[in-house]
């Protein structure tokens, strides 16, 4: 009876074989820097992104150039007023705007500065791709350590099936134990398919974020560090302050909003067009030239200025909320990133090797006859959980710590 017993005992908490450990043996292992390099290379929001320097810079080019000048000919039948001969006459000329130096430099300073925030809004997409990359590299790790616990405790829980239907067969247990056995072995069937989809799905949804480029079969590598040096939070927020894109990009477009202003308010002064002609009628030959100036007396741009500046105010309001927002929105992240550090420090510190002492005694006790099959079966049950919740509290961390990296805009240098 104590050798069967110590036998069941023996093969229910020694390791199966790690799940898929063959499958995957010749598979492409990827490290967490060869996924976020190939999410920069197909991801549509940076092509986005992209588009929209391509805009800014095409405005600039527009900035820059010059108004075409026009040319005007009229053909006339004439007949002179002496001597009644009739005619051909003709007028030629040609007319060109002149824009002025201070106006046309605000309007190109302005759309240097709206490249500067398009690419400050493609280095902050950058970030949010690999923050989204990084998420589900860290989901699928966790599936992967789910999938293996669960498939562990299955192959424990149907050597312990085995054994329990022997001794029952034998005499040596009640069938009740049996029962139990069945029930443990079949809960645990069911939490090794689930296990088993989830990790399935995630795997697609990373597949599928990365536009196909991994093979079915790929794999993961793990990182080495399990958690970081802690940083203070006033460290994140000095670095999101002193960098972050999207601050970047407000600043910009607030210099360019201040450039706009700077160009309305010199275009109540008109601009000038230098005109040339020549003339040529029966009696009359004339070569000329003038200038065109519109008189500024109904409309001096007071519409135009008065939006300018308003758009100006808008920007630099949108300027100080973006800072209020993101320094609040890192201090609540930097609340859950430093709560679920402490979880994971206490899990490997203390909690996890307090579930296999208690699992170690449990044992102990069930081999010398102390206590039930259900007793040591309710002490596996907290191990695993404990196994399973110290891998969830892993991903939670790593999460936290990954949204508080995007939110500093690229963490702390």
């Amino acid at each position: 009876m104590v050798n069967l017993k110590r036998l069941a005992v023996g093969v229910v908490f020694c390791l199966a074989p790690y799940w898929s450990g063959g499958a995957l043996a010749d598979s492409r292992t990827y490290a967490l820097p060869e996924l976020e390099e190939m999410a920069l290379k197909t991801h549509p929001a940076l092509k986005i992104a992209g588009a929209e320097i391509s805009k800014s810079e095409a405005d600039l080019r527009i900035a820059r150039q010059y108004p075409n000048p026009e040319v005007e000919g009229l053909v006339s039948s004439q007949r002179a007023m002496e001597g009644g001969t009739y005619g051909s006459g003709f007028t030629v000329g040609l007319s060109q705007t002149l824009e002025w130096p201070g106006r046309r430099g605000k309007k190109q300073e302005a759309a240097r500065f709206g490249i500067n925030s398009a690419r400050q809004k493609l280095t902050q997409e950058q970030i949010n791709v690999r923050a989204r990359c990084r998420e589900l590299y860290y989901q699928v790790l966790a599936d992967e350590q789910l999938v293996k616990i669960a498939a562990e405790n299955l192959e424990s829980a149907k050597t312990l099936l085995d054994i329990a239907e022997k001794r029952v067969r034998l005499g040596e247990s009640r069938p009740i134990e049996l029962v139990k056995a069945r029930v443990e072995f079949f809960s645990l069937e069911r939490e090794d398919g689930k296990a088993k989809t989830t990790l399935a799905g995630d795997r697609q949804v990373l597949q599928e974020f990365l536009g196909g480029g991994l093979p079915a079969d790929f794999a993961l590598s793990a990182e080495a560090k399990v958690v970081d040096p802690a940083v203070p939070l006033k460290r994140w927020q000095e670095a999101a302050l002193a960098s972050h894109p999207l601050l970047a990009a407000q600043e910009a477009q607030v210099r360019q909003a201040e450039s706009n202003l700077g160009a309305e308010r010199q275009a109540w002064v008109p601009e000038v067009t230098v005109k040339a002609f020549h003339i040529q009628d029966v009696d009359l030959h004339a070569t000329g030239g003038g200038v065109s100036l519109p008189l500024p007396l109904w409309n001096r741009k007071e519409g135009e200025v008065a939006k300018a500046a308003a758009a100006q105010s808008q920007a630099k309001s949108e300027l100080r909320l973006l800072k209020q927002d993101l320094e609040t929105r890192l201090a609540a992240q930097y609340g859950l990133y430093a709560t679920a550090r402490r979880q994971v420090e206490s899990f490997r510190s203390a909690i996890l090797k307090e579930a296999a002492e208690s699992l170690r005694v449990a044992q102990f006790s069930y081999e010398h006859g102390e206590t039930s099959l259900l007793e040591l079966l309710d002490s596996r049950r907290v191990y695993r959980g404990t196994e399973q919740d110290y891998q969830k509290a892993l991903l939670d961390y790593r999460l936290a710590r990954v949204e508080l990296w995007r939110l500093a805009g690229g963490g702390v240098k």
